[in-house]
């Protein structure tokens, strides 16, 4: 999978890059050129950052606003990470803005992942918020990101791994200085570990 580069950001010129391997097709050409994730935050990753041009870097948003599993709307970022531009029209190789249908990558399980955790209300820039994600469809959450509310966007500053499938988290990353990197791991042997 070619790897497709997208950024996001608050609106006063600080960004966070990301890169993820193309795992769906949004133009319909055979070849992966999106990256399918939850970016509306509904809880459901039926939304997708789109590489129309494929420059390696995500140009389009898709939003699949009312779960139907085809996308609604096209945003496009104004070049400060916030991707409140409208694409109207259509979008690169798609055929109008309501066709477009985004499916689950292959090899994950689509399903919601509501927070199961949340201290403060969901406005609150200080709440703590907690996603937990079964990966592998057992019904046991493999992973569980940590974090707090930027500019109303979810943003984790730990990753609790349960890296041996026993239900229990055994590690933990952590990204100390809030630039989308994890800079640290811990094991759970660690006094740091901070246990969920």
């Amino acid at each position: 999978m070619d790897p497709i580069e997208y950024l996001f950001g608050t609106g006063n010129g600080d960004t966070t890059s990301w890169v993820s391997g193309a795992d769906t097709d949004i133009s319909g050409d055979g070849r992966p050129d999106g990256v399918v994730l939850d970016f509306d935050g509904d809880g459901r990753r039926d939304d997708a950052m789109w590489d129309s041009d494929a420059d390696g870097v995500a140009d389009v948003v898709a939003l699949d606003r009312d779960d139907d599993g085809r996308a609604d709307d096209f945003y496009r970022d104004d070049g400060s990470g916030v991707w409140g531009q409208p694409a109207t029209g259509p979008v690169g190789g798609a055929p109008s803005t309501h066709e477009l249908e985004i499916p689950p990558p292959p090899g994950r399980v689509d399903q919601p992942m509501p927070p199961h955790e949340t201290a403060g209300r969901e406005d609150d820039a200080d709440a703590v918020v907690v996603r937990s994600i079964d990966l592998d469809g057992d019904g046991t959450a493999d992973i569980e990101l940590v974090g707090t509310r930027r500019a109303g966007i979810p943003v984790a500053d730990r990753l609790y791994v349960d890296s041996d499938g026993d239900g229990r988290f055994d590690r933990v990353l952590v990204d100390s200085d809030g630039d989308g990197r994890a800079d640290v791991s811990f094991d759970d042997q660690s006094p740091r570990f901070e246990a969920r």
